[in-house]
């Protein structure tokens, strides 16, 4: 007994399409899904992202936080909840601005700096303390969307320019030791010419 498949190798074919298709769908659908984090605190849930993503070095964005309670968009939450951004052993304080959303806020942020940007949420919603960590999407590179040419990155640049102004410096006092070795040579020269034509 043979299926239509097997005899038809163009179903076959389309069918086999069809499942790759759907599945690079879902792979897209669960990264999108993936760049908000979430976590619960008793009956309250948070979820932190960006605005714009993918959050891009150098460019306006702003973190999103949306406070449910029991599944349900919880407004006045910015009331008794304070909102931390940390980076590299830095602390940001920033503020909670509410939308016309209810449940979502937004803190609006320049990132400087590529990497993960930690989002601490603490206070108390009623009764429930509140003090949570959250880790959004990944702030990239600018280079990472640039199209034709990657600009440099600001970073390297002022590296580069640090070390040449080091390098400036070593040159000019090496220049003054010099000048000060050649003045001293004159002087000597002269001291010495003036003695011979006295003798």
């Amino acid at each position: 007994m043979t299926t239509k498949l097997s005899r038809n190798p163009r179903l076959l074919v389309l069918w086999g399409t069809a499942v790759f298709l759907a599945l690079i769908g879902l792979t897209q659908s669960t990264h999108t899904a993936l760049a908000h984090t979430r976590v619960e605190v008793g009956p309250y849930a948070f979820v932190i992202g960006w605005l714009q993503e993918p959050p891009i070095v150098g460019e306006r964005n702003a973190l999103t936080l949306e406070v449910t309670k029991d599944e349900q968009p919880l407004s006045g939450a910015e009331a008794t909840l304070d909102v931390e951004v940390l980076y590299a052993g830095r602390t940001w304080r920033v503020n909670m601005n509410p939308t016309e959303t209810p449940g979502l806020y937004t803190a609006v942020l320049f990132p400087t700096v590529r990497g993960t940007y930690t989002t601490r949420i603490f206070g108390t919603l009623e009764d429930t303390e509140i003090d949570v960590e959250l880790d959004p999407e990944e702030v990239l590179p600018a280079n990472t969307l640039q199209f034709p040419q990657p600009l440099p990155d600001t970073i390297a640049l002022q590296e580069q320019v640090d070390q040449l102004q080091t390098e400036l410096q070593t040159a000019r006092t090496w220049s003054f030791i010099g000048v000060a070795g050649g003045g001293l040579g004159i002087l000597l020269g002269l001291v010495g010419l003036l003695r011979r034509k006295s003798s």
